[in-house]
C-alpha cells in the first residue's frame, strides 16, 4: 500500500527513485505516476512535493549535485590523493555514480532545448567546473602542478577530459572500465607536474 509522505524526509528518496527510472528506462518514462510506483508513494501525495514534471526534473539535477558534494565533503585526504578522490566522485565507477551520470546526461540534453530546465542543469554543470578547478588548486598547493602551467587553462582541459572519460565509461560498462578510467585520469594528473611542451614541440 502506498505510504504517506513526510515532506522533510522523503523528497530525496523520491528523486532517487526518479534517477533509477532515468537510468533503467530513459527520460520518456519519467513521470509522476512512474516515480510514485517506484518509490511506493501515492501519486496524489507525490504531487504535493512535485506539482509538475518540471519540478521533479529540476530536483533530480539538484539531488545529483547534493550527492556528489556530500561524497567530496566526506573525503579525509590531502594533496594528490585528495585530487584523485575528488575527481573520482564524478566518474561512473560504481552503480550510484553511474546512475547519476546517466540521469545528468539525459536531463542535460533536454535542458539544451527546454530553457526552463536550463538553470538547474547549468548549476550542476558549474559545480563540476568548480570541482575541476578545486582539483587543480589542490595540485598547485601541494607542488604537483608545474609552475609553467596555467591553472585556469588546466582546469578547463581537465573538465573536458573528465567528461570524455565519463562518457566512455558509460558506453563501455564492462568490469575493467572503472580501473581504466582511473588510470587515464591518474596519468593526466601525473603529467601536470611536468613542464608543458613548447609550441615547437606541439607542432612537431
Amino acid at each position: 500500500m502506498p505510504r504517506r509522505i513526510d515532506p522533510a524526509g522523503r523528497t530525496a528518496e523520491i528523486a532517487a527513485a526518479a534517477l533509477r527510472i532515468l537510468e533503467r528506462e530513459g527520460l520518456s518514462r519519467l513521470s509522476v505516476r512512474g516515480v510514485a510506483a517506484e518509490s511506493g508513494v501515492a501519486p496524489v501525495s507525490l504531487r504535493r512535493l512535485f506539482p509538475t514534471q518540471q519540478a521533479l526534473r529540476e530536483y533530480c539535477l539538484e539531488l545529483i549535485q547534493e550527492r556528489a558534494t556530500a561524497r567530496i565533503a566526506a573525503l579525509e585526504l590531502e594533496g594528490r590523493e585528495l585530487a584523485d578522490a575528488l575527481l573520482a566522485q564524478l566518474l561512473p565507477l560504481d552503480a550510484e555514480r553511474r546512475l547519476e551520470i546517466v540521469a545528468q546526461v539525459q536531463l542535460g540534453v533536454l535542458a539544451l532545448t527546454d530553457h526552463s530546465l536550463r538553470p538547474a542543469a547549468q548549476r550542476l554543470h558549474d559545480g563540476v567546473d568548480r570541482a575541476c578547478s578545486a582539483a587543480i588548486g589542490i595540485l598547485d598547493d601541494s607542488g604537483r602542478l608545474h609552475a609553467a602551467r596555467q591553472p585556469a587553462f588546466e582546469a578547463t582541459r581537465l573538465r573536458a577530459l573528465l567528461d570524455g572519460i565519463a562518457m566512455q565509461g558509460l558506453w563501455r560498462g564492462d568490469a575493467a572500465a572503472p580501473a581504466d578510467a582511473l588510470t587515464t585520469l591518474s596519468r593526466h594528473l601525473d603529467e601536470l607536474a611536468l613542464q608543458p611542451p613548447s609550441p615547437e614541440q606541439r607542432r612537431a
